[in-house]
């Protein structure tokens, strides 16, 4: 699918209230996978909608950072995770 990416989107905030919006936004865009941590996919206008929607929140008391994946290269998981599940790496929505 040409022009639409994996992010994943972290963020570390302290504020309850500033937290609660950031997140609030970034469900509307993706699913969480950790408690700080969303996976979303987007394209262009899609990544350009969330940053100015994130930035509208005006985080001061943390960060939001938005990571490109890139599913060419293998991921090492240690720890629990570790054990081979059925997608063998790769995600599948139905």
């Amino acid at each position: 699918m040409k022009g639409i990416g994996d992010y994943a989107v972290v963020y570390d905030i302290s504020s309850d209230r500033e937290r609660r919006r950031v997140e609030k936004v970034l469900k509307g865009f993706g699913f969480r996978v950790q408690r700080s941590v969303f996976e979303c996919r987007l394209n262009k206008g899609g990544k350009r909608e969330l940053i100015t929607k994130l930035e509208k929140i005006g985080v001061c008391t943390g960060f939001i950072k938005i990571y490109k994946l890139d599913y060419t290269c293998h991921s090492c998981v240690i720890g629990e995770g570790a054990q081979k599940s059925m997608d063998e790496g790769h995600a599948f929505i139905v």
